[in-house]
């Protein structure tokens, strides 16, 4: 009897999970929701005081807009600039510079491989290097 309930309370729990792994699928059941549930949760992470999430949000928001160009994240780029304008770290502030860039000429970076795949280290670096480049091509024409 009491392998019974056992088995009986297992199926049970195996069925909730299910059913919850259904929900969560239909709910990213498109790329526009999954980047609006990623705005959302990025906005978020930027309102916070942990610089280390502050910079990876800005990382993550740059990513996406080179991924997928014709996303609006100009609610983003807006909190990005209060950081740029006001963080007290002088490298958040650059990073947010490269970030707002990235999000305004993602055409810039959108022939670069490395960057939609890079880590937190070295993302900004290679950020910073192509900008380099476009800003000095672009005055050489």
């Amino acid at each position: 009897m009491k392998t019974r309930k056992a088995l009986i309370a297992v199926i049970a729990m195996m069925a909730i999970q299910f059913t919850a792994a259904q929900g969560t699928a239909k709910r990213f059941d498109t790329e526009e929701k999954k980047i609006l549930f990623a705005t959302k949760n990025l906005l978020n992470a930027l309102h916070t005081a942990n610089t280390g999430v502050i910079e990876s949000a800005m990382r993550i928001t740059a990513q996406m807009k080179i991924r997928y160009p014709a996303t609006d994240v100009s609610g983003l780029t807006t909190v990005m600039n209060k950081v740029w304008q006001n963080h007290p770290s002088g490298t958040t502030r650059y990073k947010a510079y490269l970030a707002i860039s990235i999000c305004e000429n993602p055409e810039w970076y959108s022939e670069e491989k490395n960057i939609t795949t890079a880590n937190e280290d070295n993302f900004f670096q290679i950020a910073s290097v192509r900008m380099q480049e476009q800003l000095l091509s672009a005055n050489e024409e």
